[in-house]
């Protein structure tokens, strides 16, 4: 395989994203395994620990859209390294929330500690997907695909490594290893970051009109947000109840584990191949793949009644695989497909409308990640496992479709814009015919606009 043909400032640029969000999937990873045992000893409930990681995502859901439109006002490598040193400063203070012995500060620091977090985390990942959009304008997906993939990969690690630390410190000292590692990083992209030329005040002023509403009146924005809001209702999801569906097959905590890591694998690895395909062929085509495999392996994993099938402990393999390779599917395609159709649609090709599109993911993906399992375990409750996991099926058949149907339209528009070249058709009144490139081939295509 022949590397790509990138400079030095890129590669670098590369390494940072790599890095700093393998360590980020790390401390994200880390919480979940020894946060709600601890919270228990001070006294807490389920009900209070769990609103701690909701109040994350749903801090994340309001505060990306803020971020993203002062983003290039505020500079690309100052919110970077800004939004990792917050994260880091914010991780290694949780590690300390052990020493409170009082539940209900316990409680409140936790939900303190967790919404700066969310602030930090939230100027990260925007700027980063900004970095990718800017740095790597031809291979958008195939560079998103490789960053998602060192996020995965770090969320499959972190645990390991967390618990590894754990017996040698206990509750403290995996939070301060890795939340330093990530003020270290901070410190360090201050100098592999190129100093980007952020718009001027004309440029602000030219693209004032140009906001996150009129973006999602974009029909292939909005099929990209929904992409990214159903993938992440179904990570959601299957980490709140797939413990619980496991339970009838009575497996060891270690084979509890290896679903969780299977999941993780499945869906980093072929990240940069769905990003590549995304590239060079469509991105549409990528999210339809990836919302039919998505949708194919939560209907086998409960399974749902009336397939006539058993659940199995290779059933849940295969499915929770399935889920994985459609969930990294998605993510990957729907940021380049909402950031390309954003610019032909007349968006600026500025850091601005990156900034935008990628508050736009964000957000999206914070949503799904709230209302995943809050909905999968009030429905776990009222329906049982099998049944719930057609609220994630329904969601994915929905983006499947409207995937099929932009299929369908671009080769109509294909189509009819060949036979226009060709002299086979006039154009009417009122009608106008946008330039676009095509990826597979690199020609011009011409889409159909009806006024």
């Amino acid at each position: 395989m022949v590397l790509p043909s990138w400079t030095t400032e890129q590669w670098m640029v590369l390494i940072t994203l790599t890095m700093t969000h393998l360590c980020n999937g790390m401390c994200v990873s880390l919480q979940a395994p020894f946060y709600p045992a601890e919270a228990t000893k001070k006294g807490a409930s389920a009900t209070e620990y769990g609103l701690v990681f909701g109040i994350f995502e749903l801090t994340v859901f309001i505060v990306s859209p803020i971020i993203g439109k002062y983003l290039p006002r505020i500079g690309i490598g100052r919110a970077f390294s800004g939004g990792i040193s917050i994260t880091g400063t914010m991780c290694v203070a949780f590690g300390f929330l052990n020493r409170v012995n009082n539940g209900k500060i316990f409680i409140g620091l936790s939900f303190v500690i967790r919404i700066m977090e969310a602030f930090g985390n939230s100027a990260f990942l925007s700027s980063s997907f900004t970095l990718v959009a800017q740095m790597f304008p031809h291979t958008v997906s195939t560079v998103f695909g490789v960053v998602e993939m060192s996020f995965g990969v770090g969320m499959i690690l972190g645990p390991t490594v967390g618990g590894a630390l754990f017996q040698l410190g206990g509750f403290t000292l995996p939070f301060v290893v890795l939340g330093g590692i990530l003020l270290v990083q901070a410190a360090f992209s201050t100098k592999t970051l190129p100093h980007l030329k952020d718009s001027s005040s004309s440029d602000t002023d030219q693209t004032s009109s140009y906001g996150i509403l009129q973006a999602l009146k974009i029909p292939s924005v909005l099929l990209a947000t929904s992409s990214v809001f159903s993938a992440s209702i179904a990570v959601g999801a299957l980490q709140a109840t797939l413990e619980r569906h496991l339970a009838q097959l009575h497996l060891s905590p270690i084979n509890v584990g290896m679903f969780f890591m299977l999941y993780g694998g499945s869906y980093a690895l072929l990240n940069p191949l769905w990003g590549w395909v995304a590239d060079n062929i469509s991105s549409k085509l990528v999210i339809m793949i990836g919302s039919f495999l998505l949708g194919l392996g939560y209907l086998l994993v409960g399974p749902v009644p009336g397939l006539g099938i058993q659940s199995s402990y290779s059933l849940c393999i295969v499915s929770v695989v399935l889920v994985g390779l459609g969930v990294g599917a998605q993510l990957v395609a729907a940021f380049s497909e909402a950031q390309a159709s954003a610019v032909a649609s007349g968006f600026p090709d500025s850091i601005t409308t990156y900034a935008l599109v990628s508050s736009i993911w964000t957000s999206a993906f914070a949503l799904g990640a709230f209302v995943g399992p809050t909905a999968a375990g009030t429905l776990y409750d009222v329906v049982g496992f099998e049944w719930s996991t057609m609220f994630t099926v329904g969601w994915n058949v929905a983006v499947f479709i409207a995937a099929l149907n932009g299929l369908l339209a671009v080769g109509f528009i294909k189509f009819n814009s060949n036979a226009r070249r060709q002299g086979m058709y006039s154009t009417l009144d009122g009608d106008s015919w946008n330039k676009e490139v095509d990826k597979l081939t690199g020609k011009a295509v011409y889409s159909y606009q009806s006024v």
